[in-house]
């Protein structure tokens, strides 16, 4: 299933790693945003933190999570695209 998605690709050093925009509601519930995480990580190829569109929260490997905190998301190099991500029916 391909879905449109806001995100932005990272470089720290030797680590690699995506942040994507979703839904607040999405990093309330811990269990479905861990299923997130690693269902995009797959698609991505890295780690992959997930921040809320309009709360900036943060969710996802603790060392990427505080590297981030210590940025502001509009330094971020947004993108918009696809991703192609398992269909959770299949």
């Amino acid at each position: 299933m391909r879905l449109p998605i806001v995100h932005a690709r990272v470089t720290d050093g030797e680590v690699n790693f995506a942040v994507v925009s979703v839904k607040d509601a999405t990093i309330s519930e811990p269990e479905n945003a861990e299923k997130l995480v690693e269902t995009l990580q797959t698609a991505y190829q890295c780690p992959v933190v997930l921040m809320g569109e309009t709360s900036s929260q943060l969710f996802g490997r603790q060392d990427v999570v505080d590297f981030l905190g210590q940025m502001s998301p509009a330094d971020l190099p947004w993108q918009e695209s696809a991703v192609d991500i398992p269909d959770p029916s299949d």
